[in-house]
């Protein structure tokens, strides 16, 4: 398989570790329930009865079998990631800061455009401002006036468009590269399950086969 398809079946083993584990964590799912009856203690022709009202509802893998594929998921898991280790220290770049690094490429372009988008501008406010004066009687009194709030941007619009190409362009060439380079490298991995199928479906799969 190649680098992407490992990172997806990565993915896979996660979500299936999760989803076995939540179901083991579930008491209902892993015990059976029995009510024992007693009606001879209290009237002496009763006969004793022993009931399952276990909830079967919730109890749809075998709890022996997700044991067992929780193990082998483990296993897996530390196979493919020593198989991308191996795949990515063969690489004539280092992936890992290629993408984390590239990540903060495009969240900066992204800050930068909403930067260059910004404009001046102005608001008037009529009777925003109070004042105080003294009359002629030595009252003191207010006074209402307009405001004018003005909103200046302190930066060079162009220079910032022009970081904001280079920046992105750089951005858009290491992508590509990035890209291809899932797509063309091959880790020497494979995945044990049908990566499309479900949880249920992987279980069903591996009852039979184990």
């Amino acid at each position: 398989m190649n680098l992407k398809e490992a990172f997806q079946a990565q993915n896979k083993i996660e979500a299936l570790f999760e989803n076995f584990s939540d179901y083991l964590s579930e008491e209902s799912n892993v015990m059976t329930v029995t009510e024992k009856h007693f009606r001879s203690k209290a009237a002496g022709d009763q006969i004793d009865e022993v009931l399952d009202v276990t909830n079967y509802d919730n109890k749809i893998y075998d709890t022996n079998k997700v044991v067992e594929i929780l193990l082998v998921l483990i296993e897996e898991r530390e196979k493919l990631a020593r198989a991308i280790h191996a795949t990515k220290s063969k690489m004539p770049f280092d992936l890992d800061t290629a993408v984390d690094v590239n990540r903060k490429r495009h969240a900066f372009a992204g800050t930068l455009r909403d930067l260059r988008n910004l404009k001046s501008s102005s608001l008037l406010r009529k009777n925003g401002g109070t004042g105080y004066v003294f009359n002629k009687d030595g009252n003191q009194t207010d006074y209402r006036y307009d405001v004018e709030i003005v909103k200046t941007i302190d930066f060079d619009r162009n220079k910032i468009r022009a970081i904001v190409q280079k920046v992105q362009d750089e951005a858009d060439k290491v992508s590509a590269e990035i890209d291809a380079a899932l797509i063309n490298t091959q880790v020497d991995y494979v995945f044990p399950f049908d990566p499309h199928a479900t949880a249920a479906e992987i279980m069903e799969d591996f009852s039979a086969s184990h």
